[in-house]
């Protein structure tokens, strides 16, 4: 195969055959090299092409309109250079290229051109063809030599295969078929095709195969399977060895087709009894392979009924016939139907039946027939299972005050049939039997041999009923429906109270909403009381929960209306802990002071905070202890020392990671109760979940290892719908999360507009941009390990540098970097920020600032003094405790400054920022989740005008591919991706430089 690369802008030099737009092959070698691993040799070709008298027409990707009387076409051969490969080669350098497979010099795009799209969806088919091992060892004759050639074949006739290979046929340009000596006499599409997916089969399976030869032997039968596994496919015998080696793979070959032709395959449909006396019938029919609806019955082949569909069905009676002789070799009653000439029915008893469904029907479905089956074998219902029943112990209750881990539930499983459950007795009944097939309350059921066998010895080990906690019987009944004791789980049935509860608490509910509770100053909302009749019920029932609530909806004074109810149940004989980032502890405390100020309340924080005894008398005296995750990790001994009745954690994805120190030691403390607060449960990956879960309820969602491989990877890699489900059904009753946009949530809150700016880069950044990408993804290709993951990590940070401002990127300083006017032009980005707060300052309106560089932020501030004349703090990581305070209420209050600049991270949490009714997104994080929190330091609570989120994207770069990676990441919360530039880090080269390229829309 021939790839060549043609150029929008055309040559007048170079012979006159040659193709004027014909590109350079150093192009298409090194996107073979990245693609394929190699780039095969320089070839040339001479192509019949759609030309007019000034030369070759465009190919389709690089045509424009045009205008007046179109010209007169003809056909035209023009001679192309480009790299030839081996099909196998050609197959995986297509297969991994996209639609714009990389980038040429100087940001020129690459796309595919129609003929290479339609050998990329070839290769793709020989692909997921070799993946489900629909190939075939051939023998190809040479009359002419002393040898014949060992070939593997595409299994072309195969069900999955022929559809897609007919549809691929039908649509290939007439391009594929321009290198030819004559047009009129060119090769058809399919012609090509096949021998092109022949090739690429053979050539996969033995790149793949290598080293899985035969031992040693001799004989033509044994150098032909060597033949099949080694570089040469040659299979040298006398002539009459060769012509006998010949005649039996020809047998062989035609046992696989025996099932039927091109046109229709031999089919068996299973007919179940009518009345209690009849036997089953199996009955054979031919099937048409280009409309599976369309079936004919033997008997009407036999008759010579077919009528209009005699032609379609030609050799109809020879088809059945061999059908039925090949499939007797794998269902033996069906010999005898070939006593009879014209074979149409065989009766079968309950036991043929069950053979054929669970024996021989995957057999001959495997070697090619249709199988038609009743569609009750296939239901899980008509089977022997397990079901668990589920119901509160009779003792205890969350009503009957504090029953911490230890709330009981009663647990019964019986055998069952569908949701009928079987005593002892029936179960021997049906037994008694003895047939796998029987009519059992007006439905069919199957009684697999195994099955019995497993129900036998369930009934001996779990009869009767046993207590356990309330999270075991979760687990077990919320969990995957596998397997037990060699019995699938067909239904989990939380009956009374128990069903009542788990079904309010997925909901968002507590079964019994409660008052607002004493000592609450202030005003609850209806969501927030809800939030807290929630976390109180669920606590005492034992579970660890998470408030999940979007940010701005209160989760501060719904866990003080839950702390107040404690105290009035008389609850809190023990302190509890609250743990949050040291930057919000002081909210916390003004929090408390403010709607819950009857709570006895202690900081723990700073050089003077109490340790050892001081500590634990004062905890005999104190309700709430607040404290930060830096000092929990340093008083780790001195904690864990003590008892607690709850363990609240505030921004809980602080403990994403569970390996890390702050995660060990909050998990090792000891407390009745365990509470997680945060915004996102799920910043980027399952396992942030998996850690929140496992520091609630340890143990509930399985070892780390196992939940990655049961739910993680098959949501994250496969989208696995089913791993989903089990994975919400699981923590359904766990995580409470409402959202602000929701009105049935809150109705007062204003609206969040959202508004990208699309900008181009200036000239400099373009040329900075690219110069950067090419010496950095040349250093990338000639590493490898962690010196080439931490090559990308900076190739993307200076890339992003570059889009912000070239003097970002190049570390100038406020004077260096010709603010004002000079540094605008300089970058279209500070320009459009610079246009939009002018606007917007003269509306009288306030703004919030991120960046996530702190040399950008400071940019910023000396050029908004520069060029609008203002005052806009920096609030960054390194602002201490307590200028970062003053820097918030200034700015809250009405004659502080109008722009606040702050940095992504230190500023994005724990703020409350509700003055600004504009939001201003400068350069892009990778992770939604944390962009949203920052927006929702002014939308939120509070909050009284709609907010305005301005989002900076610059065409053409690596900014706009993070931009369509944050909408993928926002579909769906529990199916994520790794994070995004440690992810990248990870991408192969071709991958990488297609998402980094710079493209022509970026352009000035």
């Amino acid at each position: 195969m021939l790839l060549w690369a043609e150029r929008e802008d055309r040559s007048r030099d170079g012979a006159k055959e040659q193709h004027p737009g014909l590109a350079e092959t150093d192009a298409v070698r090194r996107l073979l090299e990245a693609a394929a691993g190699e780039a095969g040799v320089q070839g040339e070709a001479s192509l019949w092409l759609p030309s007019t008298r000034r030369g070759p027409l465009p190919s389709p990707p690089l045509a424009r309109p045009r205008r007046g009387r179109p010209p007169k076409v003809t056909l035209r051969r023009w001679t192309v250079r480009g790299q030839a490969l081996a099909p196998d080669a050609a197959v995986l350098a297509l297969a991994g290229w996209g639609d714009s497979p990389g980038m040429g010099r100087a940001g020129q795009t690459v796309v595919l051109g129609d003929d290479a799209r339609s050998w990329q969806a070839a290769a793709r088919l020989a692909l997921a063809a070799l993946a489900r091992q629909r190939m075939v060892p051939g023998l190809v004759h040479d009359p002419a030599g002393d040898a014949d050639a060992a070939r593997w074949r595409l299994l072309a006739a195969d069900d999955e295969v022929a559809p897609r290979l007919a549809a691929l046929r039908a649509s290939m340009p007439d391009s594929c078929r321009a290198a030819s000596d004559d047009p009129e006499r060119a090769p058809s599409a399919g012609v090509l095709l096949e021998g092109f997916l022949h090739a690429a089969v053979d050539g996969l399976t033995r790149r793949w195969a290598e080293g899985q030869a035969p031992g040693p032997g001799d004989g033509p039968a044994r150098r032909w399977l060597a033949a099949l596994f080694g570089p040469d496919a040659e299979v040298r015998a006398s002539p009459a060895q060769r012509q006998r080696l010949r005649d039996a793979h020809r047998r062989w070959l035609r046992g696989l087709s025996v099932a039927g032709d091109d046109r229709a395959r031999v089919t068996f449909r299973l007919e179940e009894p009518s009345g209690e006396e009849d036997a089953w019938v199996l009955r054979p029919l031919l099937q048409a392979r280009d409309d599976p609806s369309l079936l004919v019955d033997a008997a009407e082949v036999w008759r010579g009924e077919l009528g209009a569909l005699a032609q379609r069905f030609a050799g109809a009676p020879e088809l059945l016939l061999a059908g039925i002789g090949h499939a007797a070799r794998m269902f033996e009653p069906l010999r005898e139907a070939l006593r009879d000439a014209a074979p149409s029915e065989v009766a079968l008893s309950a036991e043929q039946a069950f053979t054929f469904l669970r024996s021989a029907a995957p057999l001959l479905e495997e070697s090619g027939f249709g199988v038609l089956v009743p569609r009750w074998w296939s239901r899980q219902d008509a089977r022997l299972g397990a079901r668990l029943r589920v119901a509160p112990a009779p003792a205890g209750g969350p009503g009957s005050g504090q029953v911490g881990m230890q709330q009981l539930m009663r647990y019964r499983w019986d055998v069952a049939i569908g949701e009928a459950s079987l005593t002892r007795e029936e179960f021997e009944a049906l037994v008694a039997h003895k047939v796998p097939l029987l009519r059992w309350r007006g439905a069919w059921v199957r009684l697999d041999p195994e099955q019995v066998e497993a129900a036998a010895r369930f009934f001996e080990r779990r009869e009767g009923e046993r207590d356990v906690p309330l999270l075991e019987a979760m687990r077990t009944g919320l969990g995957e429906r596998s397997e037990i004791d060699d019995l699938p789980v067909r239904e989990v049935d939380f009956e009374g109270d128990a069903g009542r509860w788990l079904a309010s608490l997925a909901e968002g509910e507590a079964p019994q909403e409660l008052p607002e509770p004493p000592g609450f100053e202030g005003r609850l909302r209806p969501y927030q009381l809800q939030g807290a009749s929630w976390l109180t019920f669920a606590t005492r029932l034992g579970l660890g929960v998470c408030l999940a609530d979007d940010m701005g909806l209160g989760k501060t004074v719904q866990t003080l209306a839950y702390l107040l109810h404690e105290r009035e149940a008389g609850h809190l004989d023990l302190p509890v802990l609250l743990v949050c980032p040291t930057s919000v502890v002081r909210n916390w405390l003004e929090e408390a002071a403010r709607f819950a100020p009857s709570l006895r309340t202690l900081e723990h924080q700073g050089a003077t905070r109490l340790q050892g005894e001081a500590l634990g008398e004062r905890l005999a005296e104190t309700e709430l202890v607040l404290t930060s995750y830096a000092v929990v990790r340093r008083d780790a001994e001195s904690l864990q020392a003590f008892d607690w009745h709850a363990v609240i954690l505030d921004e809980a994805q602080n403990v994403k990671n569970p390996g890390t120190a702050q995660s060990r030691v909050v998990r090792r403390l000891s407390t009745r109760a365990r509470v997680a607060l945060t915004g996102t449960p799920i910043e980027n990956r399952l396992d942030e979940l998996w850690s929140i879960v496992d520091f609630l309820d340890p143990g509930y969602l399985g070892a780390r290892r196992d939940f990655q491989k049961r739910l993680a990877l098959p949501i994250e890699r496969e989208a696995d719908e089913g791993a989903l489900s089990t994975l919400r059904r699981l923590v359904a009753p766990l995580v409470l999360r409402r959202l602000k946009t929701d009105r049935s949530v809150i109705r007062d809150l204003p609206d969040k507009i959202e508004q990208r700016s699309h900008l181009r880069l200036s000239e400099e950044q373009a040329s900075l941009y690219e110069s950067v990408m090419r010496d950095a993804m040349r250093a990338v290709e000639e590493s490898e390990g962690i010196e080439r993951k931490g090559l990308v990590l900076s190739m993307l940070t200076s890339l992003k540098q570059i889009c912000n401002h070239p003097g970002q990127f190049l570390g100038e300083t406020g004077r260096d970097a010709a603010l004002g006017r000079e540094g605008e032009r300089r970058s279209p980005k500070l320009s459009r920020l610079t246009e939009l707060l002018d606007e917007m300052l003269g509306a009288g309106d306030a703004a919030l600032v991120f960046t996530q560089y702190r040399r950008m932020g400071e940019l910023l501030v000396r050029h908004l003094s520069h060029r609008l004349g203002i005052e806009a703090p920096f609030l960054h990581g390194g602002v201490v405790a307590s200028k970062r305070a003053e820097m918030v209420r200034r700015f809250q209050s009405e004659d502080g400054p109008s722009v606040l600049v702050l940095s992504l991270k230190a500023g994005g949490t724990g703020l409350n920022l509700t003055r600004a009714s504009h939001v201003f997104h400068l350069d892009r994080w990778w992770n939604p989740a944390v962009e949203d929190q920052a927006t929702d330091r002014a939308f939120r609570i509070g909050q009284r005008r709609n907010v305005q989120v301005h989002t900076f994207v610059t065409l053409g770069t690596l900014e706009e591919r993070i931009d369509e990676m944050i909408d993928a990441k926002r579909s769906l919360a529990g199916d994520v991706i790794a994070s995004g530039e440690q992810a990248l880090a990870e991408l192969d080269t071709a991958t990488l430089r297609e998402i980094v390229a710079l493209r022509r829309e970026a352009l000035p």
